[in-house]
């Protein structure tokens, strides 16, 4: 698989989960904070914080050999 396909394969996994991650956060902090504006504006900034941290550790991951086949 090619370099630019892993990182299209790992932003589309990263992005799919950080979105339902924002689904469940949104509902909680809403629920918890009160205030759904605060909820909306702290879950967007945690999600961009999330999504580049979960980027970085796949392409990590990918440089590292052990349990795959070769």
């Amino acid at each position: 698989m090619k370099d630019s396909s892993k990182l299209r394969r790992s932003l589309a996994k990263a992005f799919c989960w950080e979105s339902i991650s924002f689904i469940i956060a949104i509902l909680f902090t809403g629920w918890y904070l009160g205030s759904w504006q605060v909820s909306l504006e702290l879950t967007s900034i945690l999600f961009v914080i999330k999504l580049t941290f979960f980027l970085i550790h796949e392409r990590i991951w990918h440089q590292i050999r052990w349990g795959k086949h070769s």
